[in-house]
């Protein structure tokens, strides 16, 4: 199709140049077209082909003004007229060209993705459910192996209405990302709904390291994937993990969605021990923030004092109850470690005080924050 697409538009150029004719009156080639078309399909990015097309202009307009010199015209005003037609000429039908196959490409790119999601999201839908669906099967309709270690990811759209652009961005952004955890085949996504996109990337081993959940972190934080929040689960394997890990994906986002912690993070990674301790309680946070409030009772209003006072109350009880610790860990008095434990426990009146209980309490405020 490439071969087509440059033969179609040489001959197009030649007759224009040959008969004078506008580009108000020519058609495009089918090569040319078709091509843009098959671009799309294999999601080879617009700039790809708009490089191409002005890497042919400056060919064949060097390739013109060759022919021109050879022709060894005596009068160079004529010589030079020559070589202004070919350079306008060719300038004028890329730039007509270019429009009218860039509208080919985004046309096909969208009409494409919105097709392959839909066949996506019915052989996805059958795995995550449990049904029977053979992995051949599965690998004939998807173009993606279930029989390899996986991670998920879900992304979404944070603000506005979703538009195409905005589709694609999510689509390119996962394709980023797959590229980041070194998967050596496209990622398989499929949509959930117009704002929200399944994927599933392969991974060469069954760990995502610190490096990569790193630069994971860094790229959807850039502004490359602004508006877009991504969850990712941990890898899996075969079905099994093909599974598990969307379901520690869409548990992370319940945590990206529900607590205060993460509510400014980009990527919310189910392999943060924070992000799989928060699962356990999401389904129900307003219970947990009433029993944390009840645990702590005033320690959990506003206020720098307060603020403090927590700080301190955490490191004590982490610490083994040990005052000496907490003070040095802090860098504070004990008698100040002490007056501030005691005024929590006087403030708990005849309630049991239990460490590991108050610990918990502490470390969901600070997650959950206070509900607001």
């Amino acid at each position: 199709m490439l071969h087509a697409s440059i033969d179609g538009n040489v001959w197009t150029l030649g007759h224009i140049l040959t008969n004078d004719i506008g580009t108000d009156s020519i058609q495009p080639s089918t090569g040319a077209v078709e091509y843009a078309m098959r671009l799309a399909q294999r999601d080879v990015p617009l700039g790809s082909l708009t490089r191409a097309y002005y890497l042919g202009q400056s060919m064949l307009v060097r390739r013109g003004i060759d022919a021109v010199d050879q022709l060894q015209l005596e009068d160079k005003d004529l010589q030079m007229n020559l070589v202004r037609l070919v350079t306008d000429v060719t300038h004028n039908y890329i730039d007509w060209i270019l429009q009218y196959v860039t509208d080919v490409h985004v046309a096909e790119q969208q009409r494409w993705w919105t097709a392959r999601a839909v066949t996506n999201a019915a052989a996805v839908m059958k795995v995550l459910r449990g049904e029977a669906i053979s992995a051949a099967g599965f690998e004939a309709k998807t173009k993606y192996s279930l029989e390899q270690n996986h991670v998920a990811f879900i992304a979404w759209l944070e603000f506005g209405t979703p538009d195409t652009e905005d589709q694609q961005r999510i689509d390119q952004l996962l394709r980023r990302m797959a590229s980041i955890v070194h998967s050596s085949k496209p990622p398989l996504i499929t949509a959930s709904d117009r704002s929200t996109a399944w994927a599933w990337a392969a991974m060469p081993s069954a760990e995502v390291s610190p490096e990569v959940l790193h630069r994971l972190s860094a790229f959807a934080a850039s502004a490359d994937a602004r508006n877009v929040r991504v969850a990712m689960g941990a890898p899996g394997s075969g079905v099994a993990g093909f599974r598990r890990s969307h379901e520690q994906a869409a548990k992370a986002r319940l945590v990206a969605l529900g607590a205060q912690r993460y509510r400014e993070e980009r990527l919310v990674a189910f392999g943060d021990p924070d992000v799989g301790f928060l699962s356990l309680i999401m389904h129900d946070t307003k219970s947990a923030l009433i029993w944390t409030r009840e645990v702590l009772g005033d320690v959990a209003l506003p206020g720098e004092s307060n603020a403090a006072l927590r700080e301190t109350l955490a490191t004590f009880y982490a610490s083994g109850e040990n005052v000496s610790k907490t003070a040095e860990l802090l860098g504070l008095h004990r008698n100040t470690v002490r007056q501030r434990v005691g005024r929590f426990e006087e403030g708990r009146g005849t309630k049991r005080t239990n460490g590991l209980e108050i610990s918990l309490a502490l470390r969901l405020f600070e997650l959950l924050g206070d509900g607001s």
